[in-house]
């Protein structure tokens, strides 16, 4: 059974048996109707051959109950089998025809107040098996009292009506208003369940739903024995095509049921979770239905909790995508980024990332030069062991050799700034665990490349503290690791300014796409090099050809005189007569660096120069032009379409992260520790004062007042000079307190300067959206109006009504009284006659 929402898919009766089959033609006459009716089927599809087939199977009903009398009938559907149902049990699982049920309720209508076993009635097993909206209207009719009759869980005939997943409740708005009228819908079972929950799982429309919601408008906020409100189940079924509408109704009753209640889960977190498993990609109805619910949340303005940032991050990406271009998530990224703790947190990785820079580029220059005179003083000597530090202190008069006081302060510098981003690491990782999002913090790229930034910068302040490793090993390693250091702060670079977002996102779309034609590339650079290879491999050009220079070749003297024909010039290798050769020219011919003359060869032939003319057009004029196309269309690509959603993907991660770590666990324990109250408590009465807001208001005020109304000779107005002079010192001092504080003293103003960005714009579809729900609020203000005034026309009619009756009345027993005195009058006249 399918799982809707925590309800199953089969809720209405998987636990009562159909009944019926274990019958056998030696039954008295007495219970062949109850085996007749458990013999009917309901109609397996929609269609007319499935109608009519079932429709016959009602035949042997119709001919027993017309061929026995009312007694008969009686006795037969007042029978019982050994769960307690009768014949009209039987015939409401069926799908009943009408014509059937009118003959039950004419005949023994007593038997409709009957429950089985299971507490179940006639119209129980009605509203559970879809049957038609006239066959329950009968049913109710007839009974009343049965509209709130509950079973042995706490369930109505409400509850069956709405948890089925047949076709015929789905469009009976009109059923659900006769089922709710008498208050069933604020009854829940034994699940804490109401029938809007039940009409929130299984996607009723929204006139039902409207419904339910005025019936008992308190259904909206009530929460089951697992926390859940009706918004709940509407989400995790959020691929319906009722669901948008299910989700404005419901907030618009309180919009608070966007946020947790009681407990339970976030909404969002809901959405999340539906998106990634029950979402089909390929359906765009599915799609463009989850988009609305989304789109009616954060409309909705939730509370900007580190849960919901997380469950934010949790959508799959054609929903966050989605979510973080609009107007309403934006402006809570800029509200939290513009806070001291964030503010502080970007203030402080830009100044730990300087220091480990600059330690970095001077430490490893420092380690470089002292290795090379310890390469130098034991070049000629037979096991020679000698240490950095000690040649430090022996070549104190190198110019690079800053002596071990500075060497220290530069390990220093990098060992902070790698505890820095360690401990920043480890707060991170724990206050997403607390959250249950540990799962985001292991699929973040950025934190794997924060663990590759650690662990370098951890090893080369230990190799050049220590001075161990070789030297070709030391400056491979430190070379390449440079260019971790810079992406790493192009990373930091990419969550500050939109433009570093675009050209990071960039460079990763256009690498996605430049796969195959990298992949294509490098096999024909390979051809081509082994081409001119084989063909020059045996020819006197190769003969003559001088060795190729080696940086690690054991002949000392021969790489020395290699070295020396390169510095002077006099070094001509001959490219096609070594394998790594004859790769790298073709490679640097590609790059624009080409000699024709190396082509040309009496023993080659002319078929040099043709594979030459080759390449060139192959290489460098197709395939360097469609590096080109590819690479400017793909950029385009992220710098019209991606731009915004790159940036504010980027600071979502962000925010979520350091709004984790700043309402982590390690909080509660500190204010814990020291007595501190929880501060869930807010003000009332007004937005909260921070620091520095007001006082930087009011110093730009002061700055920009037009004083010119005050003369010359006025002392205000030397007062207001003398104030502005002051502010104007005050102002860059205020500044650079706010630099050296890592941003804590600044004002709000100053934060929100810096970084926050402008609020994407509203897009057409979105403006569309706004207008219709604009003009959808004044209908239903119109609505209202309209049905004040109805109200108002009815109580005057219902009193000429009523006045009505009583002249009515008065005239009809004045026309009483008027018949009786004729009538009088006749006898009378009767008499005479008869006396005469």
């Amino acid at each position: 059974m399918a799982e809707y929402g925590g309800v199953q898919g089969d809720a209405v009766g998987a636990e009562v048996a159909d009944g019926g089959a274990g019958y056998s033609e030696g039954l008295p006459e007495v219970l062949y109707l109850m085996q007749y009716c458990a013999q009917a089927f309901a109609p397996e599809d929609n269609s007319e051959d499935a109608r009519n087939a079932a429709n016959r199977s009602w035949d042997p009903v119709r001919d027993w109950l017309h061929t026995h009398d009312e007694n008969e009938i009686r006795d037969a559907a007042e029978q019982r089998d050994d769960v307690g149902k009768t014949a009209l049990h039987f015939a409401c699982q069926h799908v009943p025809p009408t014509d059937v049920i009118d003959i039950f309720l004419n005949v023994a209508g007593d038997i409709i107040q009957w429950p089985d076993s299971f507490g179940w009635l006639p119209i129980h097993y009605a509203c559970a098996y879809d049957a038609e909206p006239a066959v329950i209207k009968s049913l109710a009719e007839a009974f009343p009292e049965s509209k709130t009759t509950v079973d042995r869980k706490g369930r109505t005939p409400l509850h069956f009506f709405l948890g089925t997943l047949g076709t015929q409740s789905t469009n009976s708005p009109d059923v659900v208003i006769l089922l709710s009228n008498t208050g069933a819908a604020s009854y829940p079972t034994d699940e804490g369940l109401l029938p809007l929950h039940l009409a929130c799982a299984f996607g009723r429309s929204e006139e039902t739903l409207y419904v339910l919601t005025d019936a008992y408008p308190e259904g909206a906020t009530t929460v089951d024995n697992k926390q859940r409100t009706p918004l709940h189940f509407v989400l995790s079924n959020a691929g319906r095509k009722n669901a948008p509408s299910a989700v404005r109704l419901l907030l618009s009753q309180n919009p608070d049921l966007v946020n947790s209640i009681g407990g339970g889960p976030l909404p969002l977190l809901v959405l999340a979770q539906f998106a990634i498993t029950g979402v089909d990609r390929s359906n765009e109805d599915q799609i463009d239905a989850v988009q609305g619910c989304l789109k009616h949340i954060l409309n909705s303005k939730p509370k900007p909790t580190p849960e919901f940032f997380s469950a934010l991050q949790r959508l799959p990406s054609f929903l966050q995508d989605r979510a973080v271009v609009m107007r309403a998530v934006q402006e809570m990224l800029n509200d939290k980024i513009a806070q001291r703790f964030p503010t502080m947190i970007l203030i402080l990785d830009l100044y730990m990332q300087l220091v480990v820079l600059a330690a970095y580029m001077f430490a490893v220059t420092n380690s470089q030069h002292l290795r090379k005179i310890q390469l130098d003083f034991c070049e000629d000597k037979i096991d020679c062991e000698v240490d950095l530090r000690q040649i430090g202190f022996l070549y104190d008069e190198a110019p690079h050799d800053w002596g071990p006081n500075y060497r220290w302060l530069m390990v220093g510098g990098m060992y902070a700034g790698a505890f820095y981003f360690i401990m920043r690491e480890v707060f991170q990782a724990v206050s997403l665990a607390a959250l249950g999002a540990f799962h985001i913090y292991v699929r973040d790229l950025s934190n794997w490349l924060n663990f590759v930034y650690i662990l370098l910068v951890c090893v080369w302040a230990t190799l050049v503290l220590f001075g161990g490793g070789p030297f070709f090993v030391f400056v491979y390693g430190t070379s390449i690791s440079v260019f971790i250091l810079i992406i790493k702060f192009l990373a930091y670079l990419r969550n500050v300014y939109i433009d570093f977002a675009i050209f990071s996102g960039g460079v990763f779309h256009v690498l996605s796409r430049l796969s195959a034609f990298i992949f294509c590339l490098v096999i024909f650079l390979v051809a081509f090099s082994r081409m001119f290879y084989t063909m020059f491999q045996e020819t006197q050009y190769c003969a003559d050809a001088p060795p190729y220079y080696y940086a690690y070749s054991e002949n000392k003297e021969l790489r020395h005189e290699l070295i020396h024909q390169i510095q002077c010039d006099a070094y001509d290798p001959s490219p096609w007569c070594n394998h790594w050769s004859a790769l790298l020219s073709v490679y640097t011919m590609l790059l624009g660096e080409v000699d024709e003359g190396r082509f040309i060869d009496d023993e080659v032939g002319w078929l040099a120069v043709a594979m030459f003319a080759l390449f060139m057009f192959l290489m460098v004029i197709l395939l360097a032009n469609v590096l080109i196309a590819i690479v400017t269309d793909s950029y385009k690509v992220i710098q019209d379409e991606r731009a915004a959603i790159v940036f504010w993907t980027n600071r979502l991660d962000f925010i979520a992260q350091m709004d984790a770590v700043a309402n982590g666990p390690w909080k509660r324990k500190l204010r814990k520790m020291f007595g501190l109250s929880s501060r869930k408590k807010k003000r009332e009465g007004g937005k909260k004062t921070v620091f520095g807001e007001s006082t930087w208001e009011r110093m730009t005020n002061l700055l920009f007042d037009d004083d010119q109304d005050l003369g010359i000779l006025n002392i205000e107005f030397y007062c207001y000079f003398i104030l502005k002079v002051l502010t104007v010192a005050f102002i860059p001092i205020w500044f650079l307190l706010g630099i050296v504080t890592f941003g804590i003293l600044w004002p709000p103003q100053i934060r929100r300067f810096f970084f926050t960005s402008s609020v994407t714009k509203l897009s057409e579809s979105d403006r569309e959206d706004a207008l219709r729900k604009t003009q959808i609020d004044s209908l239903h203000v119109e609505i209202e109006d309209l049905k004040t005034e109805l109200l108002k026309e009815m109580a005057v009619d219902r009193t000429n009504v009523v006045q009505l009756k009583s002249s009515v009345a008065e005239k009809k027993l004045e026309i009483q009284n008027e018949m009786k005195h004729i009538k009088r009058v006749v006898t009378m006249l009767f008499e005479q006659t008869a006396g005469m």
